[in-house]
């Protein structure tokens, strides 16, 4: 199967240990096939294992908390030092804050949906699919929520996305998961999940809204990005 062949499965994952038709493939091929996947796995748990996990808050009391604040996502830097603001960008996906976190991004994030687009569309695709959810998403919604605290200065929802740091590589695999989609013989289904699992999220789990936004925002935008890169 390559990127234009037909959709046939409903869901279009691979097992992690096999190729792109879920074919045995040689452990050197595996490797290549999914580099990506692999690359990004072992940065992200070594940055665990040498400074441990990261806060959206707490950046003071040491100084592996201090120095991975420094480079976390901070919506204010966009006006206070844009210059930090860019650059963060491209280091905010390394950190996690919490041993969920990072299960949850490595665990059904990398081994489940990323490498299974790694094995239909090759490492390039996927890690600009994945890596470009940074450069699009991130600072959609740091504009988004500087300006709309200068309109609504009252606003709890805009003053809370200033308040904390915001980090992880969940983004970019939602941003691979709507890309993913494109190969599913009904990619509504698949485009559907994300949005039950960001409502039970909201209305269960509690978790902020603002991440739910971006969660969404960059499925749908993967899921257009894909379309127009096959027609490329």
């Amino acid at each position: 199967m390559n990127p234009t062949s037909q959709n046939t499965r409903l869901f279009p994952f691979v097992w992690p240990w096999r190729g792109t038709n879920n074919e045995k493939v040689r452990f050197s091929r595996l490797l290549k096939q999914k580099s990506f996947s692999i690359t990004y796995l072992i940065i992200i748990w070594s940055i665990i294992g040498l400074l441990g996990f990261a806060s959206t808050r707490d950046c003071d009391e040491t100084w592996q908390l201090a120095l991975q604040c420094d480079f976390a996502f901070w919506v204010k830097n966009l006006r206070e030092d844009p210059f930090i603001f860019i650059r963060n960008l491209f280091t905010t996906l390394f950190l996690h804050n919490g041993f969920d976190h990072i299960l949850f991004v490595s665990v059904l994030g990398i081994l489940v949906i990323v490498q299974s687009h790694e094995a239909v569309f090759g490492w390039k695709i996927t890690a600009l699919l994945f890596l470009s959810a940074y450069v699009t998403v991130a600072p959609f919604f740091g504009v988004f929520y500087t300006i709309g605290l200068d309109y609504f200065p009252d606003s709890r929802f805009m003053q809370f996305a200033f308040e904390r740091n915001w980090m992880g590589g969940s983004i970019g695999m939602f941003q691979v998961y709507g890309a993913l989609a494109t190969k599913s013989r009904k990619p509504w289904v698949l485009l559907t999940i994300p949005v039950v699992f960001e409502a039970i999220n909201l209305s269960l789990l509690g978790i902020d809204l603002h991440i739910s936004l971006m969660h969404l925002m960059a499925t749908f935008l993967g899921y257009g990005f894909s379309l127009w890169l096959v027609k490329k």
